[in-house]
């Protein structure tokens, strides 16, 4: 009589699904709490289906008002459990999210249902077999509930490129269940299925999204690297502030495999000991540990104190023998970033920053305005490389024995969209650290030959122009060929360049540098050793390196003005060089005196603000024309 047996079938389904959902630990990501509240209302619904039931059986112990309350009751979650599924299904499109007049207008809509389904009439039949309601308050639950699933359903398809495809085939799947469910109810009043349909809607959802498994690391049992993303987006979206402790464990531990899970078993555990907390495993073996703001904002303090205890247990060894010496880095307030991937480069960034005597990196405001600065770099070099805006300036190098200019440097610079000079020193490092050098390096060394086969450079007497090599550059294999097919193309003659390398503890590939620099010299180019006098290795260079010329560094010739010792290292160097049967360049004259002075030393070129700083191209022949 009473025909309760779905109901209760999918009331089980939901005792189940709540049992393993609080088993769980739970990361507190937004769509895992609303599921939360679905999971929830979706119960409730259920047993106020059931005790509908027994109100309308029973109507004389419940009397008609009390009956009233509870059909109506049953109604609003049923509306509320439809209404979840619209929020649920737009729970990865940010900007619905964010859109306070589309929040508040749906809530609105929903709020307005709920008042007409208690205020409306509501009737009820009980038959033999049929227990069912029936009314205007019945029929403003079937207008609404609709509403908000097929709102769902349009939510998957319009937003469909934006949502987990795994949600907005689960989301389907729970709203379609619940039409084909209201629909065979409503022809059939006899079978109660809307519960149950729900039911197998949230059944879909855990299996398929929202099962706590899904954000657990398999080897640790502690949360992924994915959920640490999926959370710190969350904790920025929703303006929450957050510390965070990073173990960057880089070393190869020489373990075997289950010495290694053993030693992964015993940090996780460890790391959980830690209940203030959210621990997740990054990349590799990288352990972040998360602290969310709360009341009396005490998780700086909490987590400055658990830095403390973390680096003390390293001190000892994992899994009895293994000793660890990971990198620290330390977030005490994630307001140094305004975005995950924000923070993420900051933190990839710094992690490479760390020396054998600094261990711990305490990232601040400063550190996440320096990577704002790096990361802003990369997108105006990228642009500048896309938009041909490398350009190159030239400086002029004078010969002392022929008393005029013979050559210049080649220099790259960028322009940015507002047509201003971005100098090297900002750049080049940038550059070089991102894998961008080697487009700049060809870029400015097409110019170069361009400009010496479509200019008059070489009738105002430059016989060469000095072209700079990144250690990127030199460590390609395909460097000499891409710069002969460069000259050939251009008809330029080899001996019009003249390449500089810089002397470097960074460069790995000596033997294809030195190939490199075979195969160019065989063609007719020649080499300079550039920055000489800042590098590690300024003898083993010159013995080794197949140069002709060797430049001085700036640091260097301003030196021998200063230092007495710096005098007698130089001067033997020169009258080393010159045994040696090369050139030299010195770098940084800004002086009449310094010239005489490098001039009575016996040095062959001057380059320096004393003639010229480096000009663009058109200013550049001006100014050969006017003085050579």
């Amino acid at each position: 009589m009473l025909n309760i047996e779905v109901q209760a079938c999918g009331l089980a389904i939901d005792l189940v699904l709540i049992y393993f959902f609080i088993k769980h630990d739970r990361v507190g990501l937004f769509s895992e709490r609303l599921f939360g509240i679905s999971l929830f209302a979706n119960t409730v619904c259920i047993i106020l289906d059931i005790v509908s039931v027994f109100a309308i059986v029973y109507e004389e112990y419940y009397t008609p008002f009390w009956t009233s309350v509870i059909c109506k009751s049953y109604l609003v979650f049923l509306l509320i459990c439809s209404y979840m599924g619209f929020v649920y299904s737009y729970t990865d499109v940010i900007h619905l999210r964010k859109n306070n007049v589309f929040a508040y207008s749906h809530r609105i809509l929903c709020t307005i249902a709920i008042i007409l389904i208690y205020v409306l009439p509501i009737e009820w039949v009980c038959k033999e077999d049929q227990i069912f309601s029936l009314g205007p308050a019945v029929q403003c639950t079937y207008i609404f509930a609709p509403i908000c699933i097929v709102s769902a359903i349009l939510i998957t398809i319009t937003y469909r490129k934006q949502i987990n495809p795994h949600r907005r085939k689960a989301v389907r799947a729970w709203m379609l269940i619940a039409i084909i469910a209201a629909g065979i109810q409503f022809a059939f009043p006899k079978l109660l299925l809307v519960g149950f349909g729900s039911s197998i809607g949230m059944m879909i959802l855990y299996a398929e999204l929202e099962n706590p498994e899904v954000y657990l690391d398999r080897a640790t049992g502690i949360f992924s690297i994915s959920t640490l993303d999926r959370y710190i987006t969350q904790c920025y979206e929703s303006h929450k502030r957050f510390s965070m402790i990073l173990i960057c464990i880089n070393e190869d531990l020489h373990a075997d495999p289950e010495t290694m899970h053993r030693i992964l078993v015993e940090l996780s555990e460890f790391l959980h000991s830690f209940p203030s907390a959210k621990i997740f495993r990054g990349q590799g073996n990288h352990f972040d540990l998360v602290y969310r703001e709360r009341a009396g904002n005490t998780q700086e303090i909490e987590s400055a104190l658990n830095l403390d205890v973390i680096r003390k247990r390293f001190e000892e060894p994992w899994a009895g023998s293994y000793y660890i010496s990971p990198v620290f880095l330390y977030i005490k307030d994630s307001r140094i970033a305004e975005t995950q991937v924000e923070l993420s480069a900051i933190c990839d960034y710094y992690k490479n920053e760390v020396t054998d005597e600094a261990k711990t990196i305490f990232l601040t405001a400063e550190s996440g305005s320096h990577i704002k600065e790096v990361n802003s770099m990369i997108c105006e070099i990228k642009k500048a490389i896309e938009n041909d805006r490398v350009e190159v300036f030239y400086q002029p190098i004078y010969s002392i024995k022929e008393e005029k200019f013979v050559s210049a440097e080649a220099l790259a610079r960028l322009r940015d969209d507002t047509g201003n000079i971005i100098m090297p020193g900002r750049f080049i490092p940038v550059a070089e650290k991102y894998g961008m050098i080697e487009q700049i390096g060809e870029r400015v060394f097409r110019k170069t030959c361009l400009a010496l086969t479509d200019t008059n450079m070489r009738e105002l007497g430059i016989r060469y122009v000095e072209v700079n090599l990144s250690i990127a550059q030199c460590e390609n294999t395909k460097l000499a060929s891409t710069y002969q097919r460069i000259m050939e193309d251009l008809s330029l003659e080899p001996n019009h360049i003249n390449l500089e390398i810089t002397e470097s503890s960074a460069l790995t590939k000596r033997n294809v540098m030195l190939e490199n620099m075979n195969s160019l010299i065989s063609l007719g180019c020649e080499f300079s050793l550039d920055d000489f006098g800042t590098g590690e290795s300024n003898l083993n260079y010159i013995m080794d390196m197949p140069v002709q010329i060797v430049k001085f560094d700036r640091s260097m010739t301003q030196e021998y003005f200063k230092s007495d010792r710096a005098k007698i290292v130089m001067n033997a160097t020169i009258r080393m060089i010159q045994e040696l049967g090369l050139k030299i360049v010195a770098e940084g004259i800004e002086t009449k005196d310094q010239l005489d002075t490098m001039a009575e030393l016996g040095v062959d070129y001057i380059q320096g603000y004393y003639f010229s700083k480096p000009l663009p191209q058109n200013e550049f022949l001006g100014f050969i024309a006017s003085t050579n």
